[in-house]
């Protein structure tokens, strides 16, 4: 296990002239953590990773894994061990033999060689599938081959570039819950690289959201789900994503009142008014959590505001139903009880539970409440 620290690093590839591809990372990774890269496609989060490996170059700043800076470093010396998306599996070598690979090839005595291969087989529930080649494994199993071969370096720190991009939906489950098992078992320093937002809340212990290159937000899973820091993030973390109507603070004596087109007067909580006083007259944009939006007739909804909407797509997920609901040009998510019936067309009041709201400048995007 080891710490990994990146201070200001950057990445610039050539003939981009300026344009950063990773731009002032700074990131210290406790020893035994789980650490998730999660942003869209493009936003710096594998090219990081690959910096960290040493497969690519640092424009600037330092990258040390505990107490060695490692910029000059290659990545054989680092004492890291990389999982990839494609399996990079050799097909004419044996389970065993893809494993024990880069062990022979670090000139590790033969019995060590087997002790590791054993123990990891073991770990991973790979101990009759020894002597089969690739071709034989499932897209699973190869996947566990290719986490064995890392896991027989004992490495101080793994890293995961989309290792589970190339599974189907019920294995990409499957083989999340064995990687956390694993980590558990291990104890070991891991970051690891999504671009499903799912896989980084239900895996990791920090989340490191990534836009543009930029780090927009550190935190565990639910302080990101609870907290975001800017409408990017807010919109990335959750699924059903938050909904956002653009709307106006509206002053009246005491009162504050988000108000925006198709009906909708919301009254600002009191908790809020504070930070949402200064926005009066002004444009803002409100957001909301599908489950935070629901029945008037739902607990916790009674002295709600109310607003009416028209249904336009039911999605049914079996133990809860998502609803898109119509409320002037804006489309609105909401997830309700599986067992409640709505038809498309039909016009209905939905409630919004206030205190749960978040409100975003509308130029600069980051949260206000």
């Amino acid at each position: 296990m080891a710490t990994v620290t990146l201070t200001g690093v950057d990445k610039v590839y050539p003939g981009t002239g300026s344009e950063k591809a990773v731009d002032n990372f700074n990131l210290d990774i406790k020893e035994g953590e789980f650490i998730v890269l999660v942003g869209p496609s493009g936003c710096g989060k594998s090219t990081t990773l690959r910096m960290v490996a040493g497969l690519e170059e640092i424009t600037a700043g330092t990258i040390k894994i505990g107490d060695r800076v490692v910029n000059d470093v290659p990545p054989k010396d680092r004492d890291i061990a990389m999982v990839f998306q494609n399996y990079a599996l050799y097909p004419h070598m044996t389970v065993r033999d893809n494993m024990a690979f880069g062990l022979k090839l670090r000139k590790f005595p033969k019995k060590e060689i087997n002790v590791r291969i054993e123990e990891a087989a073991k770990i991973l529930g790979l101990e009759d599938y020894l002597e089969r080649r690739p071709k034989a494994l499932s897209g699973g199993q190869r996947q566990r081959v290719a986490v064995g071969r890392a896991i027989v370096r004992k490495p101080a720190v793994f890293l995961f570039d989309e290792p589970l991009s190339n599974l189907d939906a019920k294995l990409r489950v499957q083989m999340r819950v064995e990687i956390s098992q694993l980590h558990s078992q291990l104890g070991s320093t891991m970051i690891y690289v999504t671009h499903d937002q799912i896989e980084a809340m239900t895996m990791g212990e920090r989340i490191v959201v990534m836009k543009d290159g930029f780090v927009q937000q550190v935190d565990d899973p639910i302080t990101l789900y609870d907290n975001p820091v800017n409408k990017f993030v807010a919109s990335f973390i959750g699924t059903p994503p938050m909904n956002f109507i653009e709307g106006e603070i509206v002053a009246k004596d005491d009162t504050l009142t988000f108000v925006a087109e198709g009906g909708v007067n919301l009254p600002v909580y009191d908790e809020h008014k504070v930070a949402l006083k200064p926005y009066a007259g002004k444009k803002i944009t409100l957001g909301i959590r599908p489950e935070d939006i629901g029945s008037p007739d739902a607990v916790g909804y009674e002295s709600s505001p109310v607003m009416t909407s028209k249904v336009k797509v039911i999605e049914p997920m079996g133990a809860e139903t998502i609803l898109y609901l119509g409320v002037g040009s804006s489309s609105i998510i909401s997830r309700v009880d599986a067992h409640l019936r709505f038809t498309v067309g039909d016009e209905i009041e939905f409630a919004v539970m206030m205190k749960k709201t978040h409100f975003f400048d509308i130029d600069t995007e980051d949260v206000i409440i």
